[in-house]
């Protein structure tokens, strides 16, 4: 597929090449229809202030002023304001820019990024048009797992801190290989690699990295390593795979899988970019036991979140099983003391299965978690310990300590008609397409949650919630707690 993938333009884009009005509006309804779902993130605001309902209570107004100095080439950026955030021990910066500016980032994304979606790598998976995604690179890998009968050799990359630390300057020299330097489309792009913060309340402007975020990040990211992935997808009898910062490399010949990791390393370096220590693998599958000095012999490998086994088998990974395990743990401890009310051991069991049963259906995280793993993972016996778990964790609740006593006293079949949920039928359902689309489970359960003990309410009817062609209506519509507090 690679090898007819065009690697180069034929000329550079200019910006009335790619711009049209009506790409504008298209930009601006995909970010309407985010707070809809999501309505704690339209109440951010940036540098000036403005939340997106106050950017939308004068949308019309505002879009068509957005089109005019775009059409006159004169749009500028403003600063945008830098949050610091902790996400389970790693620091990460993400940058807000103004609600006008996110208009305008993600009209470069959306209109760049089809533009160049031949030019980019098939290998790339992240931030693409249709056709890719994380669903596909995972399927990718599994069915190349599936297909070999000879040892694998695998080498598993990560890029350290990736956003933060793009060369700004390399990737401008990329950029201009790609866009007129003369023309407007260039220098909206520059403003955006060199991008201006308002951090800790001081101004800065950014010297390196791209800012981490926004829209037209995503498009960055991809660009700066796509001369990366054509290097590699050279090399004969080599699968590459690159989820945005996450790169793997399987090949049936062991010189090649050296060579490859080595080049990767050399062009890493050429990129000023480094890899986590604790991330790289290099590992040769295979069933029976192999002696390498350069790759460490193993029955499988984690990898975007699920274990691939060197027998073409998918299971979750440690860290996606803990998750499951914590939604229900964490559930049955907020309703501890709704279901410790009940004195008789099977209203306490029937309380808890109750409760499982709604961390399944109900809360959104299932769909992030749950729905979404269920359906790649392949490990049935995987599955089993998991509903056997979940019995064992509710009759530890019921009376005391995880003994395998307790099935005497409330067996599983007993518990499984209560309505005990089981992961394993679940996920048979969802192969089978008897379970809704975990992404409308989302959407609905999102748009529920956002009018929530507000004074608007969803409208049911067909008529009703048929989309409104004026973008007023979102700021006529935003969601007030009861008693004036958000």
């Amino acid at each position: 597929m690679s090898l007819f993938a065009p690697t180069t333009l034929k000329r550079r884009i200019q910006w009335t090449d790619v711009y049209r009005e009506s790409e504008l509006y298209k930009a601006a309804i995909r970010l309407y229809t985010k707070p809809v779902f999501q309505w704690r993130k339209a109440l951010g605001s940036s540098t000036d202030g403005k939340t997106f309902y106050e950017f939308a209570s004068h949308g019309l107004g505002r879009l068509d002023s957005i089109h005019r100095a775009l059409q006159r080439q004169e749009f500028e950026s403003r600063p945008a304001v830098a949050l610091h955030y902790n996400f389970n021990g790693k620091h990460r910066t993400i940058y807000l820019p103004p609600w006008e500016e996110r208009v305008v980032d993600l009209l470069l994304y959306r209109i760049l990024n089809r533009r160049l979606d031949q030019w980019f790598s098939p290998n790339s998976y992240a931030y693409r048009s249709r056709g890719y995604g994380l669903d596909r690179c995972q399927n990718r890998i599994a069915e190349i797992l599936r297909s070999s009968d000879q040892p694998l050799y695998v080498v598993k990359r990560d890029i350290s801190d990736y956003f933060a630390s793009v060369n700004q300057e390399l990737l401008l020299e990329k950029l201009q290989s790609l866009v007129d330097p003369s023309d407007y489309l260039y220098r909206l792009l520059l403003q955006r690699v060199r991008f201006s913060c308002i951090d800790l309340g001081e101004p800065k402007t950014a010297v390196i990295g791209i800012p981490f975020g926004t829209a037209i990040a995503c498009l960055f990211a991809n660009i700066y390593l796509t001369g990366l992935d054509r290097d590699l997808e050279k090399l004969p009898a080599l699968r590459y795979f690159r989820y945005a910062d996450d790169l793997l490399l399987i090949s049936s010949i062991r010189e090649t899988a050296i060579q490859a990791a080595r080049r990767l390393e050399l062009r890493l370096n050429e990129l000023r970019l480094k890899t986590k220590p604790s991330h790289q693998a290099d590992l040769v599958l295979a069933g029976d036991v192999v002696s390498d000095p350069d790759f460490k012999a193993a029955p499988d490998f984690r990898h975007l979140g699920l274990l691939f086994r060197a027998t073409g088998g998918v299971a979750l990974s440690r860290d996606k099983m803990r998750k499951i395990l914590n939604l229900f743990r964490f559930a049955f401890r907020r309703k501890r003391r709704s279901w410790k009310r009940q004195r008789d051991s099977r209203a306490r069991a029937q309380a808890l299965v109750n409760l499982a049963a709604e961390t399944i259906d109900r809360p959104i995280r299932n769909v992030a978690i749950l729905d979404y793993y269920l359906k790649h993972v392949d490990d049935e016996n995987q599955l089993r310990l998991l509903d056997c778990w979940l019995a064992e964790e509710i009759l530890s609740k019921v009376f005391g300590g995880h003994k395998k006593g307790h099935f005497r006293k409330i067996s599983f079949q007993q518990l499984r008609s209560m309505g005990l949920p089981s992961l394993l039928h679940r996920r048979r359902m969802i192969c089978r397409g008897l379970i809704e689309s975990p992404f409308f489970v989302w959407q609905q359960e999102k748009a529920t949650r956002a009018f929530r003990g507000t004074v608007a309410r969803l409208c049911r009817s067909a008529e009703d919630t048929a989309f409104s062609p004026f973008p007023e209506a979102a700021a006529n519509q935003t969601p007030v707690r009861e008693g004036g507090r958000l």
